[in-house]
């Protein structure tokens, strides 16, 4: 028997090279990484991150989380048919095709769920699961919601403030000012047990959650999750790492609702509604904070403040980080980004800046320059057009 379960892991692995979603995810990311480097070349004539940084993200942060929901999915024998498998494999490519903000668990299986709930009570049948349990098909849905909910909170609060995207707007008082953009994709594959094959259970308690089939099969099923915020009223990692948290929160909620319907089947219904709700009203909470605060990436009265720094810089290796304020430049105070260039052009080998933190305090920051390098520094500043400013001072 653990001949054939070990086999069927390896091919359960080999149907996720196969499924859609898998290269459609790769896609997407390219997609997304076109369009970002096109608006950051408008905003500041060079791309910040290269064409395949969304790419990256897309698997390496989230294969360790897969690991471990695929180690709870096989234990308790979560089972689900390919039917509404690719069900939901359909709603996610067409939620990420109207934006990729809509691919969180909450929604794309959330949808699935009312859907497939709505139409067995309508009597319509598009998705095949003769001979199994329609309550207990309920309850392993909102189990995997509340577990992949808890995933998407983790890689938000691990991985989704890394590499935020710097983005310039005009303010409402037609000032030019700094946001930054988070935007991610993860690719999360989990092993889920699908109602047809040639395994039979292992033990006589499993699955958990029987829907009432006999033999079973491995599937290593790809879940994407997307993540988009914009952030305008303070750090990318504080803001965005708040809302990882509420997310996990949400999750461990939605998953013990759900796990009270293996007593009371309408639990199933109100954990699904319940992450529906929260998760939009997460979204919602940050964008009505964001929209009545000040926006934080501004021109400053002392100094020109760090919008964005460019990987593998001088800058990056100086570490020098977003938010701070650069008010010196080899001894010369410096307040527009003119000043801040021909300040460092008086030392051509070594720079040396004094710079305000985050936390207020000021602290000392030198490197080595090379030929050529000034204006290479890394360095994207939250500065007000130069002409724009002579027009107000007159």
């Amino acid at each position: 028997m653990v001949q054939e379960w070990l086999l069927e892991l390896l091919v359960g692995i080999g149907r996720l090279f196969i499924h859609p979603i898998f290269y459609f995810s790769f896609l997407l990311a390219v997609v997304v990484g076109m369009l970002r480097v096109n608006r950051e070349r408008k905003d500041f004539d060079t791309r910040v991150y290269d064409l395949y940084d969304e790419v990256r993200y897309i698997l390496p942060s989230s294969l360790l989380l897969g690991l471990l929901l695929s180690i709870i999915t096989i234990t308790a024998g979560i089972t689900l048919p390919l039917d509404l498998l690719s069900f939901i494999a359909a709603i996610t490519i067409i939620f990420s095709v109207v934006g990729f903000r809509l691919l969180s668990p909450a929604w794309t299986i959330g949808l699935a769920f009312i859907i497939f709930v709505v139409s067995e009570q309508l009597g319509w049948t598009f998705i095949s699961y003769e001979g199994l349990s329609f309550n207990h098909l309920l309850l392993t849905l909102a189990v995997m919601i509340g577990l992949l909910m808890i995933a998407e909170g983790v890689l938000i609060l691990k991985r989704g403030w890394q590499g935020t995207s710097p983005r310039l707007i005009q303010s409402p008082r037609g000032l030019k000012v700094g946001v930054h953009v988070a935007q991610r994709l993860w690719l999360v594959p989990v092993f889920l047990v699908i109602p047809v094959g040639d395994l039979s259970a292992p033990f006589s308690w499993w699955p958990v959650i029987s829907i009432g089939a006999e033999n079973y099969a491995l599937i290593l099923y790809p879940f994407l999750i997307g993540f988009v915020q914009w952030i305008k009223s303070t750090l990318p990692e504080l803001a965005i790492k708040v809302t990882g948290k509420n997310i996990i929160a949400a999750g461990v909620l939605t998953l013990l609702f759900a796990i009270a319907a293996y007593w009371q089947s309408m639990f199933a219904i109100v954990a699904v509604v319940f992450a529906a709700s929260v998760r939009f009203w997460i979204a919602w909470r940050h964008y009505s904070y964001e929209k009545n605060r000040h926006y934080f990436f501004t021109p400053q009265p002392r100094g020109v403040m760090i919008l964005g720094i460019l990987p593998l810089s001088p800058a990056k290796k100086m570490k020098l980080k977003i938010g701070e304020i650069v008010y010196k430049a080899n001894g010369v105070e410096v307040n527009t980004e003119t000043e801040f260039y021909a300040a460092l052009q008086k030392n051509a080998a070594y720079c040396k800046l004094e710079v305000i933190d985050i936390r207020g305090e000021i602290r000392f920051v030198q490197g080595s320059l090379y030929q050529g390098e000034h204006y290479e520094l890394g360095l994207i500043l939250a500065v007000e057009d130069e002409p724009y400013l002579k027009e107000a001072e007159m």
